[in-house]
């Protein structure tokens, strides 16, 4: 499928600039972490009519504790085993086994626990809305949204060294009223998806979407 015909339709005739510059952010990547109009995928509440406009997924270095910790699992057992054989603490070869056994099965748990917080974790913005999926662990998962209309305003922020190395900082943005406000952690690109949301917005006030 081409660029320009994943594009839709209420979109063809809105400012080529906002199009052109959605495309060119585009993170093409294996990991995918900022997609643009995305055509297979759906979320609880979806309208009929609604476009989904932009994926983001936080940037891998947000996880990075959490396969160290994974890893270290796998370390630390054969470590211990390699200790103990020196210190004579266990007498039969099935001690070391078991802890090396058990250190693989908890790293490989920890580690695939991360890689579905990451996929499963999504900001969806839509045409209509911004919708934060989060899942902490295996049996829960949170879910909230904004209409762009109750949003106020858009701000981003670097997160030290790592901004200025991929480009990456956390969002907010604060909805009027009572409604929920957003902080978002870690995302690639927080400078463009500021500028992105900020046309939308204003494309909706003069209601060009």
């Amino acid at each position: 499928m081409s660029e320009r015909t994943r594009i839709p339709k209420k979109f063809s005739n809105v400012d080529k600039t906002f199009v052109n510059r959605l495309l060119k952010d585009e993170d093409r990547s294996i990991f995918n972490t900022f997609s643009v109009f995305p055509k297979k995928l759906n979320f609880y509440g979806k309208e009929p009519e609604e476009e989904i406009i932009l994926v983001v997924r936080s940037h891998g270095i947000a996880y990075i504790p959490g396969i160290i910790f994974g890893l270290l699992f796998l370390i630390l057992p054969i470590l211990i085993a390699y200790l103990s054989r020196e210190i004579h603490i266990f007498n039969s070869n099935e001690m070391y086994i078991g802890l090396i056994i058990v250190g693989i099965i908890l790293c490989i748990n920890i580690l695939i626990t991360t890689i579905l917080k990451w996929y499963y974790t999504v900001n969806i913005v839509t045409d209509q809305r911004i919708v934060v999926v989060r899942m902490d662990n295996a049996f829960y998962h949170s879910y909230s949204e904004a209409q762009l209309e109750k949003i106020e305003d858009i701000s981003h922020r670097p997160i030290g060294l790592w901004s200025n190395i991929f480009d990456v900082g956390d969002v907010d943005i604060d909805t009027a009223g009572h409604e929920v406000d957003f902080h978002l952690k870690t995302l690639p690109k927080p400078r463009e998806l500021q500028d992105i949301l900020n046309d939308l917005l204003e494309m909706k006030q003069k209601g060009k979407i």
